[in-house]
């Protein structure tokens, strides 16, 4: 014998799901994620969601208030409008609401995912961020209601905006809540592949420079080339090795950046102006490096400065890569690809190449220079633990917080 678990019913309107499962005690519909994609936090979007009449028998209701704290006095719903077969969301409006740091009165529109987004506003980008990171969960058997939220005056309610989604899954499982302490929060910032990526790179940076610079101007050894015996070929056999795995991690990278859920680590993070906003943000960073403030705008990532130093540097990454390559493929005149690889050499002259190439590895080591400082500083002015992030994922931020990149800190 089974039970149905109705995930559609009037009041949630939201998750149109209908499963069987066995009966089990541990086995109850419960909150996985809460994912905004707006200005507030995630405990501020569960609590939006939770805006129900009291003791609601509805599955969704109640793990929505299994998810909250129940003694933090929210708001007061002074109405509810239950999802219709037509309108398969909920609407509500709650007087005193608070949002980022004020009180006010909103409207909270909830339900099926596909339906609040059509009856909501929401930005392209953050949407198609959004809907990579449902369609990630879903296919770990989750279901996302969505949530927007509309400011209201006296009777008149304003225009919905999309704020995020909530995850539901059937388990026993418990919603990750964020680490706080001494008025801080934990954020998650980089995941466990992206970290390796860092500090492989890091390791083949130092072989590929060593090596290569031993290639341009050997620094020990014979000093006749006719007795250098092996030395020279195990040089330029550790420098092929570690080019050709930094060519791989360059592959890795870049899907990180396609696979990628946060913002942050996105393609779109490659072009950090996209506005006159942008450019203010970034102003006023360069006016705290040059130490003519004393804060600098506060952000989960990386600013719009730093993240431009880094689009630089992945060019020059890959047109090191590519001139190295090229160099590679002169003795292999026998194969078409390393002739096609190697055909601009011949145009502008082998002694030029290895100039470009030469130069770029002492423009990477500068970015290295400055990016070493750069953390340092930050860790020591803003105290976030950035450094320390690249090493166990997070950084710390000040309760209240509002980054620009990012949902207020909470």
């Amino acid at each position: 014998m089974s039970t149905q678990l109705n995930r559609a019913s009037s009041s949630s309107g939201g998750v149109p799901e209908t499963r069987k499962i066995a009966p089990d005690k541990n086995l109850v519909l419960s909150v996985t994620e809460s994912r905004p994609i707006d200005d507030i936090g995630a405990e501020t979007l569960l609590r939006l969601a939770s805006s129900q009449p009291a003791n609601s028998p509805d599955p969704v209701d109640q793990a929505l208030l299994r998810a909250v704290d129940p003694d933090y006095v929210y708001g007061t719903v002074e109405s509810f409008s239950p999802a219709t077969p037509s309108r398969k969301y909920s609407l509500s409006v709650v007087r005193n609401a608070k949002l980022l740091g004020e009180r006010q009165d909103v409207a909270v529109m909830r339900g099926d995912l596909a339906s609040v987004v059509q009856a909501s506003a929401w930005d392209k980008h953050e949407m198609k961020t959004m809907m990579q990171n449902v369609d990630t969960v879903s296919k770990f058997g989750n279901r996302c209601m969505g949530v927007a939220v509309a400011p209201v005056d006296g009777d008149k309610t304003g225009e919905f905006v999309l704020k995020g989604y909530i995850a539901f899954g059937i388990g026993d499982h418990v919603r990750p809540r964020p680490v706080s302490k001494g008025g801080y929060t934990r954020i998650e910032m980089w995941p466990v592949a992206l970290r390796w990526q860092h500090w492989i790179n890091m390791i083949l940076i130092i072989m590929m420079t060593i090596t290569g610079y031993y290639i341009m101007d050997p620094f020990f050894g014979p000093s006749n080339a006719h007795d250098a015996g092996m030395l020279m070929g195990w040089n330029r056999l550790i420098h092929f090795i570690a080019a050709f795995a930094w060519i791989a991690l360059s592959i890795w990278r870049l899907a990180i950046m396609v696979f990628a859920q946060t913002r942050q680590m996105k393609w779109r993070a490659l072009w950090p102006v996209r506005s006159q906003d942008d450019l203010k943000l970034m102003w006023e960073q360069t006016k705290y490096y040059l130490l003519l403030t004393n804060e600098p705008p506060p952000r989960v990532g990386h600013n719009g400065l730093q993240q431009t130093a880094y689009t630089g540097i992945y060019a020059m990454c890959m047109v090191q890569i590519y001139s190295g390559l090229a160099l590679f493929g002169l003795p292999k005149q026998d194969s078409w690809f390393w002739r096609l690889m190697a055909a601009p050499v011949e145009w502008i002259g082998i002694p030029y190449f290895r100039l470009v190439h030469a130069l770029i590895m002492f423009i990477i080591w500068a970015f290295v220079i400055l990016h070493v400082y750069l953390v340092f500083r930050a860790d020591a002015t803003e105290r976030h633990g950035g450094l320390s992030a690249m090493i166990n994922g997070g950084v710390w931020l000040p309760k209240g917080t509002k980054p620009v990149d990012g949902p207020e800190v909470e």
